[in-house]
């Protein structure tokens, strides 16, 4: 599973009347999330990751953007999958979802700060309705 696998399925479940611009990383400041949506004029901003063990790799850049966003009043969200099939967890396939406030304690808690978790199949509905109310 890549992070581009990732976003193809995640952007296959993308609401037609959400508008969504991907950020190439070479081509913007560093920590900048992969994309920016839209969606009757609110904006936000979702990092996708994979889960890596009980992990969540974000750089330094991506915690101190993601802080500093939501500090303004911005929405973001971090994304991750674990689709994992082995003798250590077993078999499965879980994609968790934080909001960009609990950076911080992401970096340092992994999998094991709060959040909302969706496990396979997939209630894609709930999900982008969570990515898509108003606050």
């Amino acid at each position: 599973m890549s992070e581009k696998n990732f976003w193809s399925l995640f952007h296959s479940h993308q609401p037609s009347e959400v508008d969504h611009q991907r950020i190439e990383t070479g081509s913007t400041g560093r920590g900048i999330p992969d994309v920016n949506f839209c969606h009757q004029g609110g904006e936000f901003w979702v990092e996708l990751k994979l889960v890596k063990g009980r992990s969540i790799d974000l750089s330094p850049e991506q915690v101190a953007w993601h802080f500093r966003r939501t500090r303004a009043g911005g929405k973001t969200f971090i994304i991750a999958r674990d689709k994992f099939d082995g003798p250590r967890k077993g078999k499965g396939d879980i994609i968790y979802l934080w909001h960009g406030c609990d950076v911080v304690q992401l970096k340092k808690m992994g999998l094991d700060c709060p959040g909302l978790v969706f496990k396979a199949p997939f209630d894609w509905d709930l999900l982008w309705m969570t990515l898509m109310q108003k606050t």
